[in-house]
């Protein structure tokens, strides 16, 4: 399996000396990164990315470590109807991308996926996590009459996982954004440890990558 593990960066915002971890994001070129929309909540506002603590596969995770370097990041672009944003880094980081952007087009009903992020963040907790996934559906959603592609993957997407790039497990392409799991227009009003009992079930939403191409400067 190839592993972009290391690639994927974690999103906080910084109040008083103290971050909130915020969610995922990832490079799309050496000056810019993505993520989703609503990940930001549309400022930038002393809004920082980091690195994971691990340049290996192999290595583990050391879940004791509660600091991490961060660099400032900028909104450079927005795509609200997609929930979608892109973000410049510093000058003093320069990413590596070793794969292509691609589409939910090549992906068929059953095909396997990676889908990278940190699933327990709004736990204060920083681990980098590949699941394997498989594509449940491909669909259509509108946003205010403008329709975009999706997929719906047979896992259930947490919170901290918004923003993550989602991988062909076969050829490596990027080819989705997770944005989180399918809530009806009738939430619940009541949340239980953090989490909305309608969004219990094993599926998960994210838009087609394709669409950050017309985003990048």
């Amino acid at each position: 399996m190839l592993w972009h593990g290391q690639l994927v960066v974690s999103l906080a915002r910084v109040e008083g000396g103290t971050g909130t971890l915020l969610g995922s994001c990832f490079p799309v070129t050496s000056n810019y990164l993505a993520t989703a929309f609503h990940v930001v909540r549309g400022s930038d506002r002393n809004l920082v990315a980091s690195l994971p603590a691990m340049s290996d596969v192999s290595e583990y995770q050391d879940t004791t470590v509660n600091h991490f370097n961060a660099h400032t990041v900028k909104i450079v672009a927005v795509d609200p109807m997609r929930d979608l944003c892109l973000l410049e880094l510093p000058k003093s980081w320069t990413a590596s991308v070793p794969y292509q952007i691609g589409g939910t087009d090549m992906l068929q009903p059953g095909a396997e996926v990676n889908v990278y992020g940190y699933p327990h963040m709004e736990f204060g907790r920083r681990v980098i996590t590949v699941q394997r996934s498989h594509v449940g559906a491909k669909v259509l959603l509108s946003n205010q009459g403008v329709k975009s592609k999706h997929i719906v993957v047979n896992a259930h997407l947490r919170p901290g996982q918004s923003g993550g790039p989602i991988f062909d497990a076969k050829t490596g392409t990027l080819c989705a954004v997770s944005i989180g799991s399918y809530s009806p227009a009738s939430s619940a009003t009541v949340v239980v440890g953090g989490v909305d009992p309608t969004t219990l079930h094993q599926t998960g939403h994210a838009v087609s990558a394709e669409y950050l191409k017309g985003m990048i400067p």
